[in-house]
């Protein structure tokens, strides 16, 4: 892994730029300056930039927040969302096989909303299950009796996020998409369209018409999803430091680890020019 210091020493190298958002481009709350300039200087350098997110939220919601955030739509080309690909791929998938009744695991109105859906409180009366966002106050644990009655019943698990992690306000929270590798590891038959899983890079792919995969460059914070679906797909990747990592930097044995396993080609402290 090369450590580098600036971003600029990289844009000779690639012509396509696959951004990730949340601890990357800004926190959710505020945009980073530092990353906009990035942005910038992309387009003034005529690369393809795509910003790709494991939001469960539509693209349209997904640009819109980019908008509020300050960041102007001439400064990308493209932009994904886990959501939008989930919402792309659910009749497919989920109706035509299993049926259209949906037990929500954890799903805001909102959600089922933005996704039509036709929810059950009653788990028997289901054909499979979907789990999206919710507040850091859950743990692992919460979640283990109904995925023992999903099992038990077969139910398919739909994860709209794919995330294990959040960081926001300096604490980690969990994400859908650990209790989604849970039911995974459980036996469970689970949906997942977010990073580091493929559906989401094909659409890119097809979308922004890439054809040599060594003139793609992914840039992101997490290891675990970032990191791992530009290697899944044979693009290089820039592992961003200061992101959903950080409380794993002091511990080693952990971060080493991690960099063994996913073994990103470059990292940077946080990105800038």
């Amino acid at each position: 892994m090369k450590n580098l210091k600036s971003f600029r020493s990289l844009i000779d190298k690639y012509d396509f730029f696959l951004f990730d958002q949340w601890g990357v481009l800004h926190n959710g709350h505020y945009k980073f300056k530092d990353a906009e300039n990035c942005l910038k200087l992309l387009k003034k350098n005529n690369k393809i930039t795509v910003l790709i997110s494991n939001s469960s939220r539509p693209v349209v919601n997904s640009i819109t927040n980019l908008t509020k955030l300050g960041f102007d739509k001439n400064l990308y080309d493209y932009c994904i969302t886990s959501g939008q690909i989930a919402l792309d791929n659910i009749h497919k998938d989920i109706y035509s096989k299993f049926g259209k009744v949906c037990y929500p695991v954890r799903l805001s109105n909102e959600k089922i909303k933005l996704f039509n859906l036709k929810c059950t409180n009653q788990i028997k009366k289901a054909d499979f299950a979907i789990i999206s966002d919710f507040d850091g106050s859950f743990s692992i644990l919460d979640f283990v009796k109904i995925l023992d009655q999903m099992l038990e019943l077969s139910l398919p698990l739909l994860c709209t996020n794919p995330d294990y992690l959040v960081y926001d306000n300096n604490e980690l929270s969990m994400c859908g998409g650990t209790v989604a590798q849970l039911y995974e590891d459980m036996g469970g038959k689970v949906f997942r369209y977010g990073k580091p899983y493929k559906p989401i890079y094909d659409n890119i792919i097809k979308k922004v018409k890439i054809r040599d995969f060594s003139k793609v460059l992914v840039i992101g914070d997490s290891l675990w999803h970032d990191i791992a679906g530009g290697n899944l797909m044979n693009f290089d990747g820039l592992w961003v430091k200061n992101g959903v990592h950080t409380p794993q930097l002091h511990k080693k044995k952990e971060i080493t680890n991690l960099l063994c396993t996913y073994k990103p080609k470059y990292s940077i402290p946080f990105l800038k020019i």
